[in-house]
């Protein structure tokens, strides 16, 4: 792992421990990097902001279960599994679930699930329906993984 990355990962735990205590929209980057030790600078070189940390967060955790699960077959292998990370680390996720606005939990799950969704889709589809139809499918089915998981 590089320099890079390892600062990441560092502020990355930093933020997950102390969203264990405190409510993500209480936590400041002053609070992320005297937890960890590192220099605001050192946080502003990797991150634009917490939120931008965050979403780093979302994405590399996520990303691993759903692209060892890219197809068809495993999908949903890959779903249950981020379903069952996001259960062994509840706090933390509970936390960025109850994080709205924009760049938010739910809104980046949704699009991540929507986006993973159409290829499935697009490798089963039956010339029943018309594409927008199954546009509406795939949208809809992302929300409804949302929604259950909220």
């Amino acid at each position: 792992m590089s320099g890079s990355n390892i600062t990441k990962h560092v502020l990355a735990d930093s933020l997950k421990r102390l969203m264990e205590k405190t409510a993500f929209n209480q936590i400041t980057v002053k609070d992320i990097v005297r937890d960890c030790g590192l220099t605001r600078q050192a946080f502003y070189y990797h991150f634009k902001d917490k939120y931008d940390l965050m979403n780093w967060i979302y994405y590399t955790e996520t990303a691993r279960f759903m692209n060892s699960y890219n197809n068809v077959e495993h999908c949903l292998d890959g779903m249950v599994d981020l379903c069952n990370y996001m259960r062994q680390n509840r706090t933390f996720y509970i936390n960025a679930l109850n994080t709205t606005g924009q760049n938010s939990f739910q809104e980046y799950l949704h699009d991540y699930i929507r986006d993973i969704l159409i290829p499935v889709i697009e490798s089963i589809q039956s010339t029943e329906y018309k594409e927008e139809e199954w546009g509406f499918i795939t949208e809809f089915a992302a929300t409804a993984f949302v929604g259950m998981i909220v």
